[in-house]
Protein backbone atom coordinates (compact mmCIF):
# COMPACT_ATOMS: atom_id res chain seq x y z
CA UNK A 1 0.00 0.00 0.00
CA UNK A 2 2.87 2.15 1.06
CA UNK A 3 4.56 1.99 -3.06
CA UNK A 4 0.71 2.67 -4.22
CA UNK A 5 0.31 5.65 -2.40
CA UNK A 6 4.11 7.18 -3.75
CA UNK A 7 3.15 5.95 -7.35
CA UNK A 8 0.19 7.71 -6.94
CA UNK A 9 1.64 10.91 -5.37
CA UNK A 10 4.16 10.80 -8.33
CA UNK A 11 1.16 10.46 -10.71
CA UNK A 12 -0.63 13.47 -9.44
CA UNK A 13 2.20 15.35 -9.79
CA UNK A 14 3.01 14.52 -13.32
CA UNK A 15 -0.86 15.07 -14.28
CA UNK A 16 -0.73 18.86 -12.56
CA UNK A 17 2.65 19.94 -13.76
CA UNK A 18 2.27 18.72 -17.48
CA UNK A 19 1.80 21.27 -19.82
CA UNK A 20 -0.63 19.35 -21.28
CA UNK A 21 -3.09 19.69 -18.79
CA UNK A 22 -3.42 23.30 -18.00
CA UNK A 23 -4.65 23.08 -21.65
CA UNK A 24 -7.28 20.45 -21.22
CA UNK A 25 -8.48 22.55 -18.51
CA UNK A 26 -8.91 25.51 -20.00
CA UNK A 27 -10.35 23.58 -23.26
CA UNK A 28 -12.77 21.92 -20.91
CA UNK A 29 -13.54 24.92 -18.52
CA UNK A 30 -14.54 26.97 -22.00
CA UNK A 31 -16.70 24.26 -22.92
CA UNK A 32 -18.17 24.11 -19.31
CA UNK A 33 -18.86 28.31 -19.54
CA UNK A 34 -20.37 27.71 -23.09
CA UNK A 35 -22.97 25.15 -21.52
CA UNK A 36 -23.81 27.23 -17.98
CA UNK A 37 -24.44 30.15 -20.98
CA UNK A 38 -26.58 27.44 -23.10
CA UNK A 39 -28.41 26.57 -20.23
CA UNK A 40 -28.85 30.33 -19.20
CA UNK A 41 -30.71 30.93 -22.65
CA UNK A 42 -32.57 28.00 -22.11
CA UNK A 43 -34.10 28.42 -19.13
CA UNK A 44 -34.33 32.49 -19.94
CA UNK A 45 -36.75 31.32 -22.95
CA UNK A 46 -39.20 29.34 -20.83
CA UNK A 47 -37.20 26.01 -19.67
CA UNK A 48 -37.89 24.62 -16.37
CA UNK A 49 -35.35 25.32 -13.71
CA UNK A 50 -35.71 21.63 -12.72
CA UNK A 51 -33.97 20.53 -15.69
CA UNK A 52 -30.93 22.45 -15.05
CA UNK A 53 -29.06 19.84 -13.22
CA UNK A 54 -29.73 17.48 -15.89
CA UNK A 55 -28.51 20.11 -18.36
CA UNK A 56 -25.70 21.01 -16.07
CA UNK A 57 -24.19 17.26 -16.42
CA UNK A 58 -25.36 16.29 -19.54
CA UNK A 59 -25.41 19.08 -21.50
CA UNK A 60 -24.14 18.85 -25.03
CA UNK A 61 -21.29 20.51 -25.20
CA UNK A 62 -19.92 18.68 -22.29
CA UNK A 63 -21.02 15.52 -23.47
CA UNK A 64 -19.60 15.05 -26.89
CA UNK A 65 -16.41 17.14 -25.18
CA UNK A 66 -15.50 13.71 -22.85
CA UNK A 67 -14.25 11.65 -25.82
CA UNK A 68 -11.88 14.05 -26.94
CA UNK A 69 -10.57 15.64 -23.39
CA UNK A 70 -10.09 12.02 -21.73
CA UNK A 71 -7.59 10.48 -24.51
CA UNK A 72 -5.76 13.86 -23.79
CA UNK A 73 -5.53 12.87 -20.16
CA UNK A 74 -4.54 9.42 -20.20
CA UNK A 75 -2.67 9.53 -23.38
CA UNK A 76 1.00 9.92 -21.44
CA UNK A 77 0.14 7.75 -19.08
CA UNK A 78 1.90 4.09 -20.31
CA UNK A 79 3.16 5.83 -23.54
CA UNK A 80 5.63 7.95 -21.81
CA UNK A 81 6.82 5.59 -19.94
CA UNK A 82 7.04 3.39 -22.88
CA UNK A 83 8.98 5.92 -25.14
CA UNK A 84 11.23 7.36 -22.32
CA UNK A 85 12.66 3.51 -21.32
CA UNK A 86 11.39 3.70 -17.75
CA UNK A 87 8.73 1.25 -17.76
CA UNK A 88 11.39 -1.11 -18.61
CA UNK A 89 13.29 0.08 -15.92
CA UNK A 90 10.25 -0.18 -13.17
CA UNK A 91 8.99 -3.73 -14.32
CA UNK A 92 12.84 -5.16 -13.32
CA UNK A 93 11.76 -4.36 -9.96
CA UNK A 94 9.68 -6.42 -7.68
CA UNK A 95 7.22 -3.64 -8.43
CA UNK A 96 3.73 -5.09 -8.40
CA UNK A 97 1.77 -4.32 -11.85
CA UNK A 98 -1.73 -3.56 -10.14
CA UNK A 99 -0.48 -1.26 -8.00
CA UNK A 100 1.68 0.95 -10.92
CA UNK A 101 -1.94 0.55 -13.16
CA UNK A 102 -4.09 1.18 -10.23
CA UNK A 103 -2.22 4.72 -9.59
CA UNK A 104 -2.20 5.70 -12.86
CA UNK A 105 -5.63 5.17 -13.34
CA UNK A 106 -6.72 6.96 -10.02
CA UNK A 107 -4.37 9.78 -10.57
CA UNK A 108 -5.90 10.40 -14.31
CA UNK A 109 -9.29 9.72 -12.70
CA UNK A 110 -8.74 12.68 -10.06
CA UNK A 111 -7.07 15.21 -12.47
CA UNK A 112 -10.44 14.50 -14.24
CA UNK A 113 -12.69 15.34 -11.54
CA UNK A 114 -11.30 18.63 -10.43
CA UNK A 115 -12.47 19.36 -14.41
CA UNK A 116 -16.02 18.97 -12.97
CA UNK A 117 -15.59 21.51 -9.72
CA UNK A 118 -16.97 24.76 -11.96
CA UNK A 119 -20.27 22.58 -11.51
CA UNK A 120 -20.73 23.04 -8.32
CA UNK A 121 -19.74 27.33 -8.97
CA UNK A 122 -22.51 27.14 -11.76
CA UNK A 123 -25.16 25.59 -9.42
CA UNK A 124 -24.44 28.00 -6.37
CA UNK A 125 -25.26 31.21 -8.92
CA UNK A 126 -28.59 28.90 -10.19
CA UNK A 127 -29.32 28.40 -6.32
CA UNK A 128 -29.10 32.25 -5.90
CA UNK A 129 -30.68 33.64 -8.43
CA UNK A 130 -33.35 31.02 -8.71
CA UNK A 131 -36.88 31.72 -7.41
CA UNK A 132 -36.32 29.82 -3.83
CA UNK A 133 -39.83 30.86 -2.61
CA UNK A 134 -41.30 28.68 -5.06
CA UNK A 135 -38.85 25.80 -6.39
CA UNK A 136 -35.69 24.68 -4.31
CA UNK A 137 -32.79 24.69 -6.49
CA UNK A 138 -30.62 22.36 -6.24
CA UNK A 139 -32.32 19.07 -6.18
CA UNK A 140 -29.41 17.62 -4.02
CA UNK A 141 -30.79 14.00 -4.86
CA UNK A 142 -30.03 14.93 -8.55
CA UNK A 143 -26.74 16.80 -8.13
CA UNK A 144 -25.48 13.90 -6.38
CA UNK A 145 -26.55 11.33 -8.53
CA UNK A 146 -25.39 13.60 -11.19
CA UNK A 147 -21.63 13.79 -9.45
CA UNK A 148 -22.01 9.98 -9.26
CA UNK A 149 -22.66 9.72 -13.24
CA UNK A 150 -19.54 12.10 -13.32
CA UNK A 151 -17.41 9.32 -11.13
CA UNK A 152 -18.58 6.22 -13.10
CA UNK A 153 -18.57 7.13 -17.04
CA UNK A 154 -15.25 9.49 -15.66
CA UNK A 155 -13.98 5.61 -14.67
CA UNK A 156 -14.63 3.84 -17.56
CA UNK A 157 -13.86 6.59 -20.15
CA UNK A 158 -10.31 6.94 -18.63
CA UNK A 159 -9.75 2.71 -17.63
CA UNK A 160 -9.93 2.51 -21.75
CA UNK A 161 -7.62 5.57 -22.33
CA UNK A 162 -5.06 3.89 -20.13
CA UNK A 163 -5.72 0.62 -22.14
CA UNK A 164 -4.73 2.58 -24.98
CA UNK A 165 -1.88 4.30 -23.91
CA UNK A 166 -0.51 0.92 -22.41
CA UNK A 167 -0.66 -0.89 -25.99
CA UNK A 168 1.84 1.79 -27.26
CA UNK A 169 4.78 4.03 -27.10
CA UNK A 170 3.58 7.13 -29.49
CA UNK A 171 1.09 9.22 -27.18
CA UNK A 172 -0.21 10.57 -30.36
CA UNK A 173 -1.53 7.27 -31.62
CA UNK A 174 -2.52 6.32 -27.92
CA UNK A 175 -4.85 9.78 -27.96
CA UNK A 176 -6.14 8.60 -31.50
CA UNK A 177 -6.70 4.89 -30.09
CA UNK A 178 -8.73 6.08 -27.24
CA UNK A 179 -10.65 9.11 -29.22
CA UNK A 180 -11.99 6.40 -31.82
CA UNK A 181 -12.98 3.95 -29.26
CA UNK A 182 -15.02 6.39 -27.32
CA UNK A 183 -16.18 8.63 -29.76
CA UNK A 184 -17.80 5.49 -31.96
CA UNK A 185 -19.08 3.81 -28.85
CA UNK A 186 -20.44 6.92 -27.68
CA UNK A 187 -22.37 7.76 -31.55
CA UNK A 188 -23.29 4.28 -31.58
CA UNK A 189 -25.13 4.70 -27.95
CA UNK A 190 -26.58 8.04 -29.03
CA UNK A 191 -27.73 6.01 -32.66
CA UNK A 192 -29.26 3.23 -31.24
CA UNK A 193 -30.79 5.23 -28.02
CA UNK A 194 -32.59 8.45 -30.25
CA UNK A 195 -32.59 7.51 -33.82
CA UNK A 196 -32.98 3.99 -35.20
CA UNK A 197 -36.35 2.62 -35.18
CA UNK A 198 -35.93 -0.84 -34.27
CA UNK A 199 -37.01 -1.02 -30.79
CA UNK A 200 -34.78 -3.68 -29.62
CA UNK A 201 -31.55 -1.69 -31.19
CA UNK A 202 -33.23 0.74 -29.13
CA UNK A 203 -33.43 -0.79 -25.82
CA UNK A 204 -29.76 -1.86 -26.11
CA UNK A 205 -28.73 1.91 -27.32
CA UNK A 206 -30.66 2.84 -23.75
CA UNK A 207 -29.16 0.14 -22.32
CA UNK A 208 -25.21 1.13 -23.28
CA UNK A 209 -25.65 4.94 -23.88
CA UNK A 210 -23.45 6.98 -21.66
CA UNK A 211 -25.04 9.66 -23.16
CA UNK A 212 -28.41 8.51 -21.77
CA UNK A 213 -27.20 7.43 -18.25
CA UNK A 214 -25.49 10.60 -17.47
CA UNK A 215 -29.11 12.30 -18.59
CA UNK A 216 -30.98 10.04 -16.07
CA UNK A 217 -28.70 10.41 -13.65
CA UNK A 218 -28.66 14.37 -13.60
CA UNK A 219 -32.07 14.24 -13.09
CA UNK A 220 -31.74 12.06 -10.09
CA UNK A 221 -32.48 8.24 -11.33
CA UNK A 222 -30.56 6.09 -10.05
CA UNK A 223 -30.04 2.51 -11.27
CA UNK A 224 -28.41 -0.34 -9.77
CA UNK A 225 -27.88 -2.44 -12.83
CA UNK A 226 -25.93 1.44 -14.41
CA UNK A 227 -23.94 1.10 -11.18
CA UNK A 228 -22.85 -2.48 -11.87
CA UNK A 229 -22.20 -1.84 -15.92
CA UNK A 230 -19.76 0.76 -15.44
CA UNK A 231 -18.34 -0.98 -12.43
CA UNK A 232 -17.61 -4.10 -14.19
CA UNK A 233 -16.74 -2.52 -17.28
CA UNK A 234 -13.74 -0.43 -15.39
CA UNK A 235 -12.70 -3.61 -13.75
CA UNK A 236 -12.57 -5.42 -17.18
CA UNK A 237 -10.68 -2.67 -18.73
CA UNK A 238 -8.24 -2.27 -16.09
CA UNK A 239 -7.71 -6.19 -15.66
CA UNK A 240 -6.80 -6.24 -19.69
CA UNK A 241 -4.26 -3.25 -19.10
CA UNK A 242 -2.95 -4.78 -15.99
CA UNK A 243 -2.18 -8.08 -18.65
CA UNK A 244 -0.84 -5.67 -21.53
CA UNK A 245 1.93 -4.35 -18.86
CA UNK A 246 2.74 -7.94 -17.48
CA UNK A 247 2.98 -9.04 -20.76
CA UNK A 248 6.34 -6.81 -20.92
CA UNK A 249 7.85 -7.75 -17.84
CA UNK A 250 8.19 -11.54 -19.37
Amino acid sequence: MKIFWCLLKKELRTCFLSPIAFVVMFFFWVLMGGNFVWLLYQLANGAPILTATQLLFGGPFISFSLPIVIPLITMRLFAEERKMGTLEALLTTPLKIPALVLSKFFGALFFYLVLWLPIFVFAFILAKFSPSAEIVFPDWGALFAGSLGVILVGSLYVSIGLLMSSLTANQIVAAIAGFAVLFCTFLAGVFLAYTTANPVGRMLGHYFSSYTHMYDLARGIVNTHVIIFYLSCTAWVLFAAIRVIESKRL
